[in-house]
């Protein structure tokens, strides 16, 4: 194995590792503050794609395929906030009245996991679906003979690393984000200190 099919492997295994390091912090957000283990975590990162296939699959029926690199732009948020929206929807439907009973919690997220999934497939269908990468996207950096890092792996791996500093920055340096570490670490006592938990 030559050194550029290591490097190569490397930095494929970083870009896949960045996008499980996210989901891994909203899981383990989740399970601190609520204490519920949210299994249809990962069907929010399945419907954050989804937002993304339809709305450039919208752009490219009205502006044709050009408008590839506009419809990514204005779909990434989207996808963030749609995830969001359906995290903040399940919480207040059904995980609030699921708080201190663990084995409820994981039963009824893992429904959910199941309605969400089923609903993709009838949807969607059975089979993936494609999104287009702009062409800003396309092409890549050659580091050396035989070694090209590409630009949409590059970007994972920028957008993971100014989410991971941005969620640093609102635990660390907010008055909210301090109260949210103090219900993860002890609900009891910041209940006692007049944070709503």
């Amino acid at each position: 194995m030559g050194i550029e099919t290591l490097l190569s492997q490397v930095f494929n295994g970083l870009s896949l590792s960045s996008v499980l390091l996210l989901v891994g912090l909203g899981l383990s957000i989740t399970f601190g503050i609520m204490g519920v283990i949210n299994f249809a975590h990962g069907e929010f990162l399945m419907v954050g794609a989804y937002v993304v296939y339809v709305l450039q699959t919208l752009f490219d029926k009205f502006y044709g395929h050009g408008a590839a690199g506009l419809s990514f732009l204005i779909s990434l948020p989207l996808s963030f906030f749609v995830a969001a929206l359906l995290g903040f929807l399940l919480e207040k439907v059904l995980i609030r009245f699921l708080y201190g009973r663990p084995y409820e919690g994981i039963l009824a997220t893992w429904g959910c996991s199941l309605i969400l999934q089923q609903a993709a497939r009838n949807i969607f269908g059975a089979n993936n679906v494609d999104v287009a990468s702009p062409k800003w996207l396309t092409g890549g950096v050659e580091v050396m003979p035989g070694l090209q890092l590409p630009y949409s792996r590059l970007f994972i791996l920028a957008l993971t690393t100014l989410c991971v500093v941005g969620i640093y920055l609102y635990l660390y340096r907010t008055a909210q984000g301090r109260r949210m570490r103090a219900v993860m670490q002890n609900r009891d006592m910041s209940a006692c200190l007049g944070i709503r938990t």
